[in-house]
């Protein structure tokens, strides 16, 4: 009966042994599958990262074509308007010339009046409503 039991042992540890070996091949499988797994997710991340980067230069790239064209739109109004600045500085200055010859006129005229003698309140009416003060 002992020989039976000790029997029974051996084959309990014989099958202890074997599940050992089972566990650690059944290890070393999933380290194996891990690894090649985890290639596979390092190579799925790289290729990620490339395209962020690829789509981040061409998104670059098109706003700085499009600051671009901004800038010499900007440059061109700014031209038209500076343009238009000048166009009405001319204007003002033509009038500006008028009106200081009309001046002119008024202070000869005022000046030739101012030769004769204004003796009455009409005189001096007309000469107020010449050089138009009322």
């Amino acid at each position: 009966m002992e020989d039976q039991v000790v029997q029974a042992v051996k084959e309990l540890l014989y099958e202890v042994r074997e599940m050992r070996q089972d566990m650690e091949a059944f290890k070393q499988e999933i380290r194996k599958d891990m690894e090649a797994f985890k290639q596979e997710i390092r190579k799925d991340m790289e290729a990620f990262k490339q395209e962020i980067r690829q789509e981040m230069q061409s998104f670059k790239q098109e706003i700085r074509q499009e600051m671009q064209s901004f800038k010499q739109e900007i440059r061109q109004e700014m031209e038209a308007f500076k343009q238009e600045i000048r166009e009405e500085i001319k204007e003002l200055h033509v009038r500006i010339g008028k009106l200081e010859t009309k001046v002119d006129k008024l202070h000869d005229k005022f000046e030739l009046h101012a030769q004769k003698q204004w003796q009455t309140e009409a005189d001096v009416y007309r000469l107020k409503k010449l050089i138009g003060i009322e």
